[in-house]
């Protein structure tokens, strides 16, 4: 009875181990077809063959990693000597790319900077605030004049917005209007924190000088522009003028000082 047995055992024993070795024998040719495989498609050959297709493509980041590639998997061949040449190229154009940048930076931030310096600059150390203003002219209350300035407290930069009347008689404006070729935009303003008057030696005047918003400030930008610019002040009479070349000169000579300002402070 025990020789069927252990007949059935050898059988099974000798029937587990062929199924190992086949088993040891299909996995080291699959590693085997895998190293083939990989050869194929990472091969020293092939591999520079991707860093030239790259290169030609202007795709710097791929060319890079290849050549990393290639220096892990294949530092002693021809190949990498080739890749290393190539890799080389790219760095050199990236650090040219990037001295071009900063030199293109530089250039702007200069031409930020004459546009600051056209402006007229005061330090008010008790609010601790720079006053920015166009060199044009003064824009005292007296004048019939329109003009923008700027506010820094070093922290925030603000635009602000004068419009002034002077003359023999009051006209009690109570709103306010800027317009070029036909657009028009009324400044509101508010008339108890806004507004002021004032009267000496038989001479009226009034004005108003307040935060510029930006939708203001946008049509600002096109106002300078147009030789065709007025101001409008009406109330229980009207006045309206065409701003000088001046005052629209000033206004985008601001402006511009405002930008450098805003781009240098960040």
């Amino acid at each position: 009875m025990k020789k069927p047995i252990l007949f059935l055992t050898a059988i099974l024993f000798l029937t587990a181990c062929s199924d190992k070795q086949k088993e040891a024998e299909l996995q080291s040719r699959i590693r085997e077809l895998e190293i083939q495989l990989d050869e194929c498609q990472n091969g020293a050959d092939k591999l520079l063959a991707k860093v030239k297709i790259a290169l030609e493509d202007k795709d710097y980041e791929t060319v890079k990693f290849l050549y990393k590639d290639i220096e892990n998997r294949h530092p002693e061949s021809p190949e990498y000597k080739e890749a290393k040449n190539l890799y080389d190229k790219v760095i050199e154009i990236e650090e040219e790319k990037r001295k071009e940048t900063e030199r293109k930076a530089e250039a702007e931030r200069q031409e930020r900077l004459k546009a600051l310096n056209k402006l007229k600059k005061s330090y008010d150390d008790v609010s601790g605030i720079t006053w920015y203003k166009q060199p044009y002219f003064t824009h005292y209350t007296n004048t019939n004049l329109t003009s923008v300035y700027i506010g820094d407290n070093g922290s925030n930069r603000w635009l602000r917005l004068m419009m002034s009347y002077q003359g023999d008689n009051w006209i009690f404006f109570e709103r306010a209007y800027l317009s070029y070729d036909g657009n028009t935009k009324e400044i509101l303003f508010n008339k108890y924190e806004d507004k002021e008057t004032e009267n000496s030696g038989g001479g009226v005047w009034e004005w108003i000088d307040l935060t510029v918003t930006k939708d203001v400030e946008m049509f600002l930008r096109e106002l300078a522009k147009s030789k065709n610019a007025k101001m409008r002040l009406t109330g229980k009479y009207t006045k309206t003028r065409n701003l000088t070349d001046n005052e629209r000169k000033g206004i985008l000579d601001v402006l511009n000082g405002y930008d450098a300002l805003e781009k240098e402070k960040k």
